[in-house]
């Protein structure tokens, strides 16, 4: 693999990486106010 190869791989992984944190983050958020939703309607 030459230099500009992995350095095209680590940019698209670095990419992928911050996707899936932002849709773990996101998935979290959503549990949350899915979560006080039930607990204040009761």
């Amino acid at each position: 693999m030459t230099p500009e190869e992995l350095a095209a791989f680590r940019k698209r992984r670095r990419a992928r990486n911050w996707a899936i944190l932002l849709a773990l983050i996101g998935l979290v958020v959503l549990f949350y106010f899915i979560s006080m939703a039930r607990i204040l309607r009761g």
